[in-house]
């Protein structure tokens, strides 16, 4: 009788054990798809909040805080933020709310999760955008009002040189890539180039307000978002061409644009609310190659901020108007998650363990 039951039992109890273990290859694939097993970080400046928002993406994306109140109790928003490529640092634009304070550059300890310097850059400048060398060596600073890139020596924290881009140039956002750094220059509807090594600018007319570029990793291409024609410029670095991409119907304008680490496709945030325009909560992809958008991927309202990871598999998207950011699987093309930051969140990087993405 026992051998009997023994074989009934033993097949359905061979059979739970394999569904189980099936259901739990299923959730670690979910899993997999908005957690990574390697450190990784994302950083999120958040405007309004005057705060940094820190994600760790390893664990359970646990969300801390940092506070960029002074010691004095001045708030001061932070509206771009970038990882340092040697993974040691974090650099954010902050403005004060008093008009009447100086202009900060913040420079955050990426161990310790604190303020290890504040860089005085001087008053009415509208500080936009930083990004930093390959080196770490040297952090670069967009001053809207004053049309100009402030270089700043990242171990000193003086500033070094200034970049005249023109009157009324406007820059806004850039990207640093071999030596040159590539900057949208909103009020001159152009891609400025500025060589850093001889301080050499070259501007190449776009005939839209540039906000953001992007470049691609393989060197091939420079993007540039244009907000009021609600087009992405592709500058190619070799043949000095330039092609216009325009955005689907119903797009309200695009800002921010970030390349995937493989050069194959770029995502688009499609903003909206300048110009008097109504927000947008799409995110557009673009196949890179053959110039065109691909799919729209419907995130929170106000998309502002993209970064991918360093492995391509994931599009981080900030939603300033929700206070959140989504995530995006770059492989399915689909929202795999939504996460609470902090209010206004604009600019946003990510940090892995030896570094971060440009």
């Amino acid at each position: 009788m026992n051998k009997l039951k023994q074989s009934i039992i033993n097949p359905t109890l061979v059979f739970l054990v394999m569904l189980m273990l099936a259901v739990m290859k299923i959730g670690c694939a979910n899993f997999n798809k908005l957690y990574t097993l390697q450190p990784a970080k994302l950083y999120v400046a958040n405007e309004d909040g005057g705060s940094v928002s820190v994600i760790d993406l390893q664990n359970s994306r646990k969300n801390t805080i940092i506070d960029l109140t002074d010691s004095q109790g001045e708030m001061y928003m932070a509206h771009n933020v970038q990882t340092a490529p040697d993974g040691k640092s974090v650099w954010v634009t902050a403005v004060p709310m008093d008009s009447s304070k100086a202009e900060q550059l913040v420079v955050i300890g990426s161990d310790t999760g604190t303020i290890k310097k504040r860089i005085q850059l001087g008053k009415h400048l509208h500080v936009a955008h930083v990004v930093l060398d390959n080196e770490s060596k040297n952090a670069f600073v967009t001053t809207k009002d004053s049309s100009q890139v402030f270089q700043v020596n990242a171990a000193t924290y003086e500033v070094v040189r200034r970049f005249d881009l023109g009157k009324d140039n406007a820059p806004h956002g850039m990207r640093y890539f071999n030596g040159k750094l590539y900057v949208a220059s909103m009020g001159s509807k152009s891609l400025s180039i500025v060589n850093v090594a001889d301080g050499q600018i070259r501007d190449i007319p776009l005939q839209g307000m540039a906000v953001q570029t992007g470049v691609t990793q393989d060197g091939k291409f420079v993007f540039v978002s244009l907000y009021d024609t609600k087009e992405v410029a592709r500058y190619d670095l070799l043949r000095g061409q330039i092609t216009k991409i325009p955005l689907p119907e119903g797009s309200q304008g695009p800002i921010q644009l970030y390349a995937t680490p493989d050069s194959k496709l770029l995502y688009v945030c499609d903003q909206g609310e300048l110009l008097q325009r109504p927000v947008s909560d799409k995110v557009y992809v673009i196949d890179i190659s053959y110039a065109k958008v691909i799919n729209t991927i419907k995130v929170g309202n106000k998309a502002h901020g993209v970064v991918v990871s360093r492995d391509g598999k994931a599009a981080y998207v900030t939603n300033t108007s929700d206070n959140t950011i989504s995530i995006i699987d770059v492989i399915t093309q689909k929202v795999t998650g939504t996460v609470p930051v902090g209010k206004g969140p604009n600019g946003i990087s990510y940090w892995f363990a030896t570094g971060g993405m440009p």
